[in-house]
């Protein structure tokens, strides 16, 4: 049985606990190996190599989820306090109910907000951020405003950049990765240079460990 029919079923899945120092515990491992084995054709059963391949692969899917919503709460921890845009969230009034019996208090719609991030919390593997006492998903983050000429505010926020690893989009919109070798203020907004490139503040997407 292939590895995307058993995600398909949804038996096996990893889970993610909050304090998990590991994205793949054994109790997954078993979990999928027992699904597959199960399920598998009893005149046609996945040979070992197979199986193999696709714990493998399941185990770089599961680091992978891991390490971003691992970024996403160091995301959410450094732009607390700061003045965002973030989209709204397209919902049916099924999906806005659902999420307001987990303790979200999503606001449903098609814009942009701007407000400052007063909070975020973590609802499963999911981080959300406060914004005015609604509560949008970190990826819904569009853009991170400057601090202005504020010099304290310039030195705190070229502080938690410079060294550290970002994630930002190209004018194509493509994401990149890549180390902050310095920061300037060009009199409007904050730029980074990252791999030798000039990077604006504003297409900032993220940050990683």
């Amino acid at each position: 049985m292939e590895l995307a029919d058993v995600m398909a079923q949804g038996r096996g899945t990893p889970k993610l606990d909050n304090d998990t120092s590991g994205a793949f515990r054994e109790a997954d491992f078993m979990a999928i190996m027992l699904s597959e084995i199960t399920n598998q054709d009893p005149f046609e059963p996945t040979e070992t190599a197979k199986m193999v391949e696709n714990m493998q692969k399941l185990q770089e899917l599961s680091n992978s989820k891991f390490e971003k919503f691992r970024d996403d709460i160091r995301w959410a921890q450094d732009i607390v306090g700061k003045e965002v845009t973030a989209n709204q969230q397209f919902l049916t009034p099924e999906e806005k109910e659902g999420l307001e019996v987990r303790g979200i208090n999503p606001d449903a719609g098609f814009g942009l907000v701007d407000g400052k991030i007063d909070s975020y919390k973590v609802v499963g593997e999911n981080v959300w951020v406060s914004i005015g006492g609604k509560d949008y998903p970190i990826d819904n983050i569009q853009q991170i405003k400057p601090p202005g000429t504020d010099t304290a505010g310039y030195t705190g926020l070229a502080d938690s950049l410079l060294g550290n690893k970002i994630t930002y989009i190209d004018e194509e919109f493509q994401l990149h990765t890549g180390k902050v070798d310095s920061v300037s203020w060009n009199g409007d907004e904050i730029n980074l240079i990252v791999a030798g490139e000039l990077v604006p503040f504003s297409n900032v997407r993220g940050m990683s460990l």
